[in-house]
């Protein structure tokens, strides 16, 4: 079966995605969490933690607003 296309997103979009991310890594590094930590108590990767804090746009939007929770935002 073929892969779908990649989604395309506003730039707008794009950019609130990276200032989440942004945010979400500021206040995990401010209250000395680390990666593993966030990730062990969100019940998701580390890799998929990093990549919310890189404001890629295909992660779940439920685990982004889970770790949002996690720091404090």
């Amino acid at each position: 079966m073929a892969k779908p296309a990649l989604k395309s997103y506003s730039r707008y979009a794009s950019e609130a995605a990276e200032l989440l991310g942004t945010a979400i890594r500021n206040a995990r590094i401010e209250r000395k969490f680390t990666v593993a930590d966030v990730a062990e108590r969100a019940g998701i990767s580390r890799g998929l933690v990093t990549r919310i804090e890189k404001g890629e746009m295909g992660c779940s939007i439920g685990a982004a607003f889970e770790v949002t929770a996690i720091v404090g935002l």
